[in-house]
């Protein structure tokens, strides 16, 4: 007689976990303020923005906006660049792979951190009024946040990398940093060149925001049509957003594949 295996008993993220995260979120619905009868009388003025956004002025937006997205596209280009260099010899103080005193890595971790915990709008804020309204200030507060991100990913990267190679080097008589850029360099490029292309296209969509708060590109010509409640001008910009988004990523996409 063939015995029929028991069915497993569900576990305890089954029977606690599923009901817990659901009643969390209708329990969160209800205090974020969600009121119906608002809500239908606010969408009745939808019109004020769909009679506009659907009729986009094309030739403005080519004449206005062109020049922006391009500042835009440098702002996230140089940010990028800057940023995640200078992250990467930080990620090797913050990694207890290839930093072996407590006292620096601490420093350099929680440096990372600091910096993380930011949000690159506060940064945007900060720096306009340190250095004035601009991209200037838009390609600093971007460095920062490109900074926080490639430092995170890139010191958990190197805490997993192979350590035989580091340490054969010592042993063959090179000093630290001669084995660190000798045996652990090599390990971490390809992920830090998937993680710059990944960086780099988020501060694309980050340096649209930054506009809003005056640190350049096209998001300040956004801010300022969205003011005046022109959405038929704003309609286009966005159109001009996506299809470079989308070019760069298939750009990223072509790049990985030749690269890593």
């Amino acid at each position: 007689m063939i015995k029929v295996p028991k069915k497993p008993l569900p576990s305890l993220l089954t029977v606690i976990g599923y009901p817990f995260a659901i009643a969390l979120s209708i329990f969160s619905f209800f205090q974020v303020g969600f009121n119906l009868e608002d809500f239908k009388r606010n969408l009745a003025n939808r019109k004020l923005v769909t009679d506009t956004l659907f009729n986009p002025k094309w030739d403005w937006a080519f004449e206005n906006a062109a020049q922006a997205l391009v500042e835009t596209i440098q702002i996230a280009i140089l940010a990028s660049i800057l940023g995640c260099f200078i992250a990467l010899p930080l990620s090797f103080y913050a990694s207890r792979a290839t930093n072996q005193t407590t006292t620096t890595y601490l420093i350099y971790k929680s440096f990372l951190n600091f910096i993380r915990t930011i949000p690159d709008l506060f940064w945007a804020m900060l720096f306009t009024v340190a250095v004035g309204l601009g991209p200037f200030a838009g390609v600093l507060a971007l460095i920062m946040f490109s900074m926080a991100i490639m430092g995170k990913l890139l010191s958990e990267t190197i805490d997993s990398i192979d350590l035989g190679p580091l340490e054969a080097a010592k042993a063959s008589g090179a000093k630290h940093n001669q084995a660190v850029f000798s045996s652990a360099l090599p390990q971490i490029l390809p992920n830090f060149t998937a993680y710059f292309l990944y960086i780099f296209e988020l501060c694309i969509r980050a340096s649209v925001i930054l506009g809003l708060v005056g640190a350049g590109g096209v998001g300040r010509i956004i801010e300022t049509q969205r003011i005046f409640l022109r959405f038929d001008r704003i309609s286009p910009i966005i159109v001009f957003i996506l299809v470079a988004v989308i070019g760069i990523e298939q750009f990223s996409v072509w790049l990985r594949r030749k690269i890593l």
